[in-house]
């Protein structure tokens, strides 16, 4: 009750008024289930479906597939990825230890005009980027990591027209951000949480690829987007860095994601993910 009323007084000083928390918390609540279970057989379907997807004969000849059109951005894949280059030795089979490329490997890219805009950006790009947004508004930097703890388990995705699962975060919460937060350095908003979208699939691939063929972990899309998140809770004053620094030092390597349960973890950082924020009681704990 107190944690409640604690997180109402810091939106009021934000000047978020309560039919909008009503509003997000409605939309963005999450649903009783064990999520890394309700996510899997999503993720398995999404996975199968890109290794249909066309592949060009190199790296400088891709075939693109255009997943998402936002305006006059065309979020996209194009096959192969480098880490598709029999050459290529920077990957681990997760069964054999062995040295290998990933050969289902994609790029992710935004299209505008016909072309692709911006360098690959790496994970390190991508915080920078995040990071900068907490100097612009603190109340859409949560927007976004609500959003993005969602996408982790894809609970957001909907089945389109020919039966593959596709992002669909809730128009109304789209508004608001885009009111909030336009873009992340120079890319629109929408565009950013789409782009990132493709790239957790593309992490579910490499998981795949290197021995985790049922997705039974949390490796691969959910640890990836669950950092990025863990990285928007730091910048929200809601974790410590010291924790966010010291996660990227245990397995999975590279990975820092941030804990689902209650204490210390999700709903405590951001409280309107919680079925019960207005009914003062204890949130359920998702494990």
């Amino acid at each position: 009750m107190g944690k409640t009323k604690e997180f109402l007084k810091q939106y009021e000083k934000l000047g978020i008024s309560m039919s909008i928390l009503e509003l997000v918390n409605k939309k963005l609540k999450l649903p009783d289930e064990k999520l890394t279970p309700f996510a899997r057989s999503r993720r398995l379907e999404a996975l199968n479906e890109t290794l249909k997807w066309g592949k060009g004969p190199d790296q400088k000849n891709r075939e693109v597939t255009e997943l998402y059109l936002i305006k006059e951005n065309v979020v996209a894949v194009a096959k192969p990825g480098k880490e598709a280059d029999p050459n290529y030795k920077g990957c681990r089979n997760y069964l054999t230890h062995e040295k290998t490329n990933n050969e289902n490997d994609m790029n992710p890219q935004i299209i505008k005009d016909g072309k692709k805009i911006e360098k690959d950006l790496t994970f390190g790009d991508m915080f920078e980027n995040i990071e900068k947004l907490m100097h612009s508004d603190i109340f859409g930097l949560e927007l976004l990591g609500m959003l993005l703890f969602r996408a982790a388990f894809m609970i957001d995705h909907k089945k389109n027209e020919n039966g593959n699962w596709r992002y669909s975060p809730p128009e109304e919460i789209l508004e608001i951000l885009e009111k909030r937060i336009p873009d992340v350095s120079g890319t629109p908003v929408r565009v950013f949480l789409h782009f990132l979208e493709i790239l957790s699939l593309n992490e579910d691939i490499k998981v795949y690829t290197l021995g985790y063929h049922e997705l039974k972990q949390d490796y691969g899309r959910i640890n990836t987007l669950l950092t990025f998140v863990h990285l928007i809770a730091v910048l929200l004053n809601r974790r410590s860095l010291a924790k966010f620094a010291g996660t990227f030092a245990r397995p999975p390597s590279g990975m820092a994601p941030l804990p689902k349960t209650k204490r210390g973890g999700i709903f405590e950082c951001f409280p309107l993910l919680s079925p019960d924020f207005f009914n003062l009681t204890s949130p359920v704990n998702f494990k």
